[in-house]
């Protein structure tokens, strides 16, 4: 293990991953398949190096941006003013959340508490007013094969009921649709009540589709959104509701797939991010091309007040917007992300 700046690189069997600090942000993985190969399958950032004033201005979010991480609260501080009278919320969260987007435990300098053999274990100190006390990640390499094992204790110092995910961002094939999706259990897709990225979105407004495979665009015409990249500049965020635990994105270029699987108890649908170079402004500079595989219990990214307002279109659908929290009672929930070669 090599401690170098904010980060750390812990080897295992069958690979080796680093954790930058800042927002416990797991990337680059090197995953060592049977055939011998090493795949780093994750999104990174491609201006982390920039050394301008307007990179000085990110969130530290957006600064480090890569690999997995872990959102409590998910979603933005504050909520959209553009959404339609069924998803805007009635009034706003009273509880103290902060303004990260993401939560604190995005944002913030974690703290090493355990390093051993093929893993490392993380505490980060909410702020004293938020309704979680504290969280703690641990993260370790499997022995039987390539994949990395997570577990997460959220522990709340309020009775509360927030919005929650894990937020794995996979790096994806030029060529368009070399990379194929699927979400097991997935029952009906949610499709965003506004533009993701205004004046760049292109699905139609809380829209419902059957699957993936047979979603539209706001003008009628087809796409699957199992293919990936699409071949159009886009951004769009899509809430997949059944999803049963288990998402994997095959990659034709590099001939390899990934999963992500979960306990569909804890987190109830999968939220995916779309990020088809669709975004112009600084840092991205259309330049990020990455997909979003994201168990949550959440209304996609909307936060705290759509979450507790039950927002009625996913309601109607029994999509699970949030956890509740009792004061004092440890939350934990485990997942994994594995590799495997095609």
């Amino acid at each position: 293990m090599n401690a170098r700046e904010d980060s750390y690189t812990v080897p295992w069997k069958h690979g080796a991953f680093t954790i930058a600090l800042p927002g416990a942000m797991c990337a680059p993985v090197n995953f060592r398949l049977e055939d011998g190969r090493l795949i780093q399958p994750f999104a990174i950032a491609p201006w982390e190096h920039d050394a301008t004033a307007e990179f000085q201005e990110l969130p530290q979010l957006l600064k480090k941006l890569r690999g997995e991480w872990v959102c409590v609260p998910f979603g933005m501080p504050e909520t959209r003013t553009d959404l339609p009278p069924a998803w805007a919320p009635t009034s706003q969260y009273k509880g103290d959340i902060g303004d990260w987007f993401h939560g604190p435990g995005a944002n913030a300098r974690w703290t090493v508490i355990d390093l051993f053999d093929g893993g490392i274990e993380l505490e980060l100190l909410y702020p004293q007013t938020h309704p979680i006390k504290r969280l703690v990640r641990k993260i370790s390499g499997s022995n039987a094969g390539p994949r990395l094992e997570f577990e997460l204790e959220i522990h709340p110092r309020q009775d509360c009921f927030l919005p929650i995910g894990i937020h794995p961002v996979f790096k994806l094939p030029e060529k368009q649709g070399d990379a194929k999706l699927s979400v097991a259990g997935a029952t009906t897709v949610h499709t965003y009540p506004v533009d993701a990225e205004l004046g760049v979105s292109k699905l139609p407004h809380g829209a419902t589709f059957e699957s993936l495979e047979t979603a539209r665009w706001a003008d009628g015409s087809s796409v699957d959104l199992t293919r990936h990249p699409l071949d159009i500049q886009t951004e769009e965020i899509v809430l997949v509701a059944g999803a049963n635990g288990r998402a994997t994105l095959e990659n034709y270029a590099e001939n390899y797939s990934a999963t992500v699987s979960w306990n569909p108890k804890d987190f109830g649908s999968c939220n995916l991010w779309i990020s088809n170079r669709g975004r112009t402004a600084y840092p991205w500079n259309g330049r990020f091309q990455a997909l979003g595989i994201e168990p949550v219990s959440a209304p996609f990214d909307l936060g705290c007040a759509v979450a507790n307002s039950g927002a009625a279109p996913l309601a109607a659908s029994n999509v699970k917007t949030g956890v509740q929290f009792t004061a004092g009672e440890k939350w934990t929930t485990d997942y994994a992300i594995e590799v495997q070669a095609l």
